[in-house]
């Protein structure tokens, strides 16, 4: 494929725009029509506006969003709410959504947004979650008022052989007293949490074997310990934020792989639903 560095224009011609598109079937627009104005679509790949006096407002530079920004909210199909997931910044073309059940299905819906206005809604295809993993994600901060966490890709351990559950206990402040009757009185605290744990293989099994690098327990043992917050996601669909209270692991000396299991406790420290949690 070529790639184009470099556009130079001869100084005699007065220029309106310069609008940039990638050729697609017989879809783009026809630029030789009467007060034809440029707008930046799905094509586009740099569209720059000249100003009389020679100066320009750019609206993009290549791969750009062209001077836009996009708002997204998405649906779980079933439910009436259209919950807000993020505002992209100037350029940003996508977004990955890591806070979503599993067997489940999403819409979302799609804002183009400048100064002045806001588009109709894009609607996505419908998405049906499935996967087969347990998810341990951990999360930055990008903005505390909205909750909104970004996601490193190195900081995403999934677990996808061997793995197996515990129970999961939730956790509850109530006291009980002894009174004069048959009956006794039960007071109750704020406190609501779940706390459990699972285990699982700590490497992935591909196409030649079971894979697993002598430092990927390190890693882990390293991402355990930091004060990231996490997302925490099982098979059936759950999802908690939780923090890592332990992790153990055993490492099974009869294999030639020399697999490591690795055993996860873990307490839940907020409601995933009250959280942004993206990745680019």
């Amino acid at each position: 494929m070529a790639t184009l560095d470099k556009v130079q224009f001869n100084s005699n011609i007065t220029l309106d725009f310069a609008h940039f598109e990638k050729k697609y079937q017989d879809k783009n627009a026809d630029i030789f029509v009467t007060n034809y104005k440029p707008i930046a679509n799905n094509y586009t790949r740099s569209l720059v506006c000249f100003e009389p006096d020679g100066d320009y407002d750019s609206k993009g530079m290549s791969q750009d969003a062209l001077g836009y920004v996009f708002s997204i909210y998405r649906n779980e199909i079933g439910d009436s709410v259209l919950k807000p997931i993020y505002t992209t910044s100037v350029g940003q073309l996508s977004i990955v959504d890591y806070n979503v059940r599993n067997q489940k299905q999403y819409q979302y819906y799609v804002f183009k947004e400048d100064e002045e206005a806001s588009s109709k809604a894009s609607l996505s295809n419908i998405v049906d979650t499935c996967w087969w993993d347990y998810a341990i994600i951990g999360m930055d901060l990008e903005d505390e008022d909205t909750l909104t966490y970004k996601v490193n890709p190195k900081d995403v351990w999934l677990f996808q052989s061997n793995v197996a559950s515990d129970s999961t206990t939730q956790n509850f402040s109530k006291t009980t007293y002894q009174t004069l009757t048959a009956y006794p009185t039960i007071s109750m605290g704020e406190s609501n949490y779940a706390t459990g744990s699972f285990s699982g293989l700590i490497g992935r099994v591909r196409k030649n074997g079971y894979d697993e690098d002598v430092r990927l327990l390190e890693d882990w043992n390293n991402f355990c310990a930091n004060s990231q917050l996490k997302l925490y996601k099982d098979r059936k669909g759950h999802k908690y934020i939780v923090d890592i209270t332990s992790s153990s692991s055993q490492v099974a000396d009869e294999t030639r792989e020399q697999a490591t299991t690795v055993n996860v406790g873990w307490t839940q420290i907020g409601d995933a639903d009250n959280y942004v949690i993206i990745g680019d």
